[in-house]
């Protein structure tokens, strides 16, 4: 919080308003689904509510605590008389809903109130021995977790007894529990780009895409695996190939310094002149961590520089609608001179 409070004062705010849950467990360590955090100058307040109470004392050691009840944090905001104090509080734009920045206004005046945007997903990106360590246990989870259930992948099944699987043995493994809820999609559905499984049964032939991942310590890995039962077609296979060479090409690209849009535009470069160029709309990855979308986004509309410490995906895929979908998706671990991949299930296609 160090960071933050400088920035405190390189922007002439006196205090700053955290109330995006990730944000606040960042910050303070606390892991409920309830709590703001007022940070000042000198002094840290948290706010959370009376189902809290036990656990904000064992897990919030840097700010003072405060459980209220019967009243909504805007009103016990209110009540602390901050503008006797403070002159103005920033507070996160992207995050806290206007109705309630109204209230605040409202509440607080005449203390000034300054839309901020970025100032902890900047802290976020670069993450710390303990975050990797978490993201690391959370990978090996997912993937022996996908392991063990490949045998269940047989004609008949639906894709929705295998998310359910998948997540079974991700949380018997120890993980906290899926990091989003798995996509499992069978056949023609598997161009479906962030499709959601249903009761749809595997095929005695055609491709199966798992995209899925799980959390230990609220961190979160998420790998993406295109498979196929029985003989792929000469145009699945192909489009596989290139598939995964562009992947390669983006894993082989990843360093400290190399602009996102450029990282994009050499694995697109692939594609595209690979005739497919067509069917890769999305972005080639993202941040991972505390949430599965965060900074750095990995993509032609982002000029931001990658940087040492970050953790990344990289997914390059192409869907043709009502024929097939493939996705490759790795996580990584951005270094000054490349990039060390931390997923290690085969990218080779996998014929069951």
């Amino acid at each position: 919080m160090r960071t933050l409070r400088r920035t405190l004062r390189q922007f002439g705010h006196d205090a700053l308003l955290i109330t995006h849950p990730p944000h606040v467990r960042y910050l303070t360590g606390f892991t409920g689904s309830n709590g703001w955090l007022l940070l000042r100058r000198g002094s840290a307040v948290f706010l959370t509510d009376p189902r809290y109470r036990e656990q904000a004392a064992l897990e919030v050691t840097c700010a003072t605590v405060r459980v209220i009840s019967g009243q909504t944090f805007t009103a016990a905001l209110g009540e602390m008389k901050l503008a006797r104090f403070l002159n103005s509080m920033g507070f996160e734009a992207d995050h806290l809903p206007f109705t309630i920045v109204g209230n605040l206004k409202n509440m607080l005046r005449p203390l000034r109130l300054r839309p901020l945007s970025g100032m902890v997903e900047k802290l976020r990106e670069i993450k710390t021995a303990d975050e990797i360590t978490a993201v690391r246990k959370a990978i090996r989870i997912s993937e022996q977790a996908f392991r063990d259930t490949l045998p269940s992948l047989c004609p008949g099944v639906t894709e929705t007894a295998i998310a359910v699987e998948l997540s079974m043995r991700q949380r018997q493994l120890g993980a906290d529990g899926d990091a989003f809820p798995p996509i499992v999609l069978f056949g023609k559905r598997s161009s479906l780009v962030h499709g959601q499984p249903c009761n749809t049964r595997l095929p005695r032939r055609g491709p199966v895409l798992i995209d899925f991942g799980c959390r230990v310590n609220g961190y979160g890995s998420d790998i993406t695996r295109t498979l196929h039962v029985g003989r792929p077609t000469a145009a699945f296979r192909n489009a596989y190939d290139i598939v995964a060479e562009a992947q390669r090409i983006g894993c082989s690209s990843v360093r400290a310094g190399i602009p996102t849009d450029e990282l994009d535009h050499r694995v697109r470069k692939h594609i595209r002149e690979a005739g497919l160029g067509t069917y890769f709309e999305h972005g080639l990855g993202h941040g991972i961590g505390l949430e599965m979308h965060e900074a750095p986004l990995l993509s032609w509309r982002n000029t931001a520089s990658l940087e040492s410490g970050q953790l990344i995906t990289i997914e390059p895929g192409v869907y043709l609608p009502g024929t097939f979908g493939i996705r490759i998706e790795d996580d990584l671990l951005v270094r000054e001179n490349g990039a060390t991949i931390l997923t290690t299930l085969t990218r080779k296609l996998q014929v069951l």
